[in-house]
C-alpha cells in the first residue's frame, strides 16, 4: 500500500493548534477556481515546468524514451498524452527546471518521516493531514492515522468534507481536531466555483458535530464570490448552531499561486479578482463574532 503526497511542510503554525508538520495528499474531488495548491487536484503525479530556470540544453528531450518533449514558443512543451511520468526528464535536468510533483510513500515510511519533528510539537502541536482531499486515499489514510495514533501524537485532519459519511466517521478514533472547509452556503453557486454541490459537505459536518468532534471551520474569503452579506450571514448562522466549533478561520484570498498554474499549464480564471481589503476582512470577522463565534484571520 502506498500513498501519493505532493508536499510535507514543517514548522507550520496555520494548520491546526501549536507547531505542526503538515502532509499534503494529492487528489481532490473539488476543483475550486481559487485553489492555492493546483498541484493538489490531480490524483496522479504531474510535471511542473520552471521556465525561469531552463537553459534549453534539451537534456530532457534527449532522455525521453516516449518522444514526449519538444520546444514551443521558447518553452519546453510536454505532450501529456504521450508522457508516462517516468521522471527521467526531471532527474536529469541540470537546473531542476522540470520538477516531478508527487511522491509515493508506504505508511511506515511516511510516519517515520513526519515524526522526525516530534520534539518540536510541544503540548499543542502535532501532525496535520491535508490535501487535496486526504479521504480520496482512504485506505492509506486510515493506515497512516492508526500508526500515528500509536505514537500518541496529536492529529488534525484538514478536509473538504466531500466524501462518504461512513469514511469520514471512520476517522473519529484517530483524529483530535478537524479543519473543515465551508466555501459557500448556496449549493448552485458552490458547484459553479468548485465543481460539486455542498449538500454532502454540510450534512457531513453536522454528523461530525453530533459525534462530539473538535472542529475548526476554514472559510476562504473570496471577493465577489462568497463575501456578500447574505452568504456571510447564512454561514455564521449555520456554524453557530453546531455544538463543537472551536473557531472560524477566515482565509483571505490572494493570487500568489497564479505562477503555479502557469508552471502546470493550467488556466487561472480569477485574474480579475483582487485580495480583500483589511477593512472588509475585519467587517466579515465581526459578522461571525456577532453569532458568538471565535474568529481567527489567516490561519
Amino acid at each position: 500500500m502506498k500513498g501519493l503526497v505532493f508536499d510535507i511542510k514543517r514548522y507550520s503554525i496555520h494548520d491546526g493548534p501549536g507547531l505542526r508538520t503538515t502532509v499534503f495528499f494529492k487528489g481532490c474531488p473539488l476543483k475550486c477556481l481559487w485553489c492555492h495548491n493546483p498541484e493538489s487536484q490531480k490524483s496522479t503525479k504531474e510535471i511542473m515546468y520552471h521556465a525561469e530556470e531552463c537553459i534549453f540544453c534539451l537534456t530532457c528531450k534527449s532522455v525521453c524514451t516516449k518522444s514526449a518533449i519538444g520546444v514551443e514558443k521558447d518553452r519546453i512543451k510536454i505532450d501529456l498524452k504521450t508522457c508516462d511520468l517516468c521522471g527521467e526528464c526531471t532527474t536529469n535536468c541540470p537546473t531542476n527546471a522540470l520538477e516531478m510533483v508527487g511522491k509515493f510513500y508506504e505508511p511506515e515510511e511516511l510516519k517515520d518521516e513526519v515524526l522526525k519533528d516530534r520534539d518540536f510539537f510541544g503540548n499543542d502541536g502535532g501532525i496535520t493531514i491535508s490535501g487535496g482531499e486526504p479521504l480520496m486515499q482512504f485506505d492509506f489514510l486510515m493506515k497512516l492515522l492508526a500508526l500515528l495514533k500509536e505514537e500518541q501524537v496529536n492529529i488534525a485532519l484538514d478536509t473538504t468534507g466531500f466524501t462518504d459519511t461512513d469514511k469520514l466517521l471512520s476517522t473519529l478514533p484517530y483524529v483530535d481536531i478537524y479543519l473543515y472547509d465551508i466555501k459557500h452556503m448556496d449549493s448552485k453557486i458552490h458547484k459553479k466555483y468548485t465543481g460539486v454541490e455542498n449538500d454532502k459537505i454540510l450534512s457531513n459536518l453536522i454528523e461530525l458535530d453530533r459525534n462530539g468532534s473538535r472542529i475548526s471551520i476554514r472559510f476562504p474569503l473570496i471577493p465577489s464570490i462568497n463575501d456578500d452579506e447574505e452568504n456571510i450571514k447564512k454561514t455564521a448562522e449555520f456554524v453557530s448552531k453546531l455544538n463543537n466549533i472551536e473557531s472560524v478561520d477566515i482565509l483571505p484570498y490572494h493570487s500568489m499561486m497564479e505562477d503555479k498554474y502557469r508552471k502546470l499549464e493550467k488556466p487561472f480564471l480569477l485574474k480579475h479578482i483582487g485580495k480583500p481589503t483589511k477593512k472588509r476582512i475585519e467587517y466579515v470577522k465581526k459578522q461571525f463574532e456577532q453569532f458568538g463565534l471565535k474568529v481567527n484571520i489567516g490561519g
